[in-house]
């Protein structure tokens, strides 16, 4: 690790993240790969559907981030669903291909013609969510857990156990469960479910700390956002040792959806130092076609992808950015430079604009303007702002120093 690991080539975040007695209390694995569940997951979010087409070019955008494993479907839903993810599987993609199943053998069956890498299996593994959700007890689970896994792992799958609910779970019956099918079945990861968002990071990171002390098999997390705590809890779960974070473009999925791919992975590589071979930027392309694909606008201040992530409006602001950016060093105004995720850099113009934004953007046009000028379209823009109550546009203020020029 560099000395000075919170300044990079194209970030400058806080050094208090590696203070030494704040890494010595986590316990971060050795290597960290990210699940991708948008196409099934995140395709869950209310009114979102994906054409096939859309599906296989998702894969390919997230095989272009270097997403290590994507989960491309649930092979039963439909019969389009099934030849998407069979499509995929069969694309040749450096990302591993899985399906996502229930606990039986006929949706494992499916899958293994659907040509998939491997499978997560999924049941509930809270006593309310069991018996209350599904009218099941709890040696039910157990039962189906164990032949279900064994049945995969039998036909060479690499699998999964996707433990429902794990957070609401009573911790005796989880050990039993998650301990249960590793040893009777060969699981090849556990994988713990914020399935309603309801943790915070202090107690996720403390279940992650009692599975692995339970088992010795990598451990997935996959969290949902309903306190919007998805990516904070992700996070602190590699702190604790988890090796695979479930994500989600743009965060969509069920209710409030999930942990955001793009947040994931800018936090993981510059804010933990871990450099797991994405290519970050080519996220914000991957959005920008999830955002058309499903319909779910994202908003302009939407982290790392958004339309004004690293936008200024405030004179001030304005201000220290275009001395930054002049000296070659754009950082020291933001978290990280744009370009990192490909994105980019903007000055807004508007009522809280002042005389080094007009500057800098008679500058961008090659206008070379009077301070007696530049003070005329300050004022216009702002009124122009107040009365719209919104931003100028780069057309609004061509024609106002054009006007203003003229006089």
């Amino acid at each position: 690790m560099s000395s000075t690991p919170w300044i990079g080539d194209k970030w400058f975040v806080s050094p208090f993240n590696f203070a030494p007695e704040v890494l010595s209390s986590m316990n971060l694995p050795k290597k960290v790969e990210i699940y991708d569940v948008t196409l099934r997951d995140g395709e869950q979010c209310p009114g979102v559907v994906f054409r096939s087409d859309e599906k296989v070019r998702i894969a390919q955008l997230l095989d272009e981030v270097g997403v290590h494993r994507i989960e491309a479907g649930m092979p039963v839903v439909s019969e389009d669903d099934f030849k998407a993810v069979k499509q995929i599987a069969q694309l040749g993609l450096k990302a591993k291909v899985k399906a996502f199943c229930r606990a039986r053998r006929d949706d494992i069956d499916t899958s293994l013609r659907a040509d998939v890498w491997g499978v997560l299996i999924e049941l509930p593994s809270s006593k309310t969510l069991i018996e209350r959700g599904y009218r099941w007890d709890e040696k039910r689970v157990l039962e189906m857990a164990v032949d279900a896994a064994q049945y995969a792992k039998a036909h060479g799958l690499h699998t999964t156990f996707f433990c429902v609910d794990s957070t609401r779970a009573n911790p005796e019956y989880l050990k039993a469960l998650i301990t249960k099918v590793v040893k009777d079945a060969k699981v090849d990861a556990i994988a713990i479910v914020d399935t309603f968002g309801v943790t915070a990071p202090w107690g996720f990171a403390h279940l992650i700390r009692q599975v692995k002390s339970w088992v010795d098999v990598p451990i997935e997390v996959h969290c949902h956002n309903d306190m919007n705590l998805a990516v904070a809890n992700s996070v602190s779960a590699v702190t604790a040792g988890a090796e695979v974070i479930h994500t989600n473009v743009n965060g969509i999925g069920e209710r409030s959806g999930g942990a955001a791919l793009e947040e994931v992975a800018v936090i993981l590589r510059i804010l933990l130092n871990m450099d797991i071979g994405l290519r970050l930027e080519n996220l914000r392309k991957l959005s920008k076609y999830v955002e058309a694909a499903s319909g779910v606008k994202m908003p302009p201040i939407k982290p790392v992808v958004g339309d004004q992530s690293f936008a200024y409006e405030a004179g001030i602001a304005v201000m220290f950015s275009v001395r930054f950016r002049d000296e070659g060093y754009l950082q020291g105004a933001l978290p990280y430079l744009p370009e990192l995720v490909g994105n980019e850099f903007k000055i807004i113009l508007g009522k809280k604009s002042g005389g080094h934004s007009i500057a800098a953007k008679l500058r961008e046009l090659g206008i070379q303007a009077t301070e007696e000028q530049i003070n005329n379209i300050l004022t216009q823009v702002k009124n122009l702002s107040i009365q719209k109550k919104g931003p100028v546009t780069d057309e609004e203020f061509k024609e106002i120093v054009q006007k203003t020029l003229k006089t």
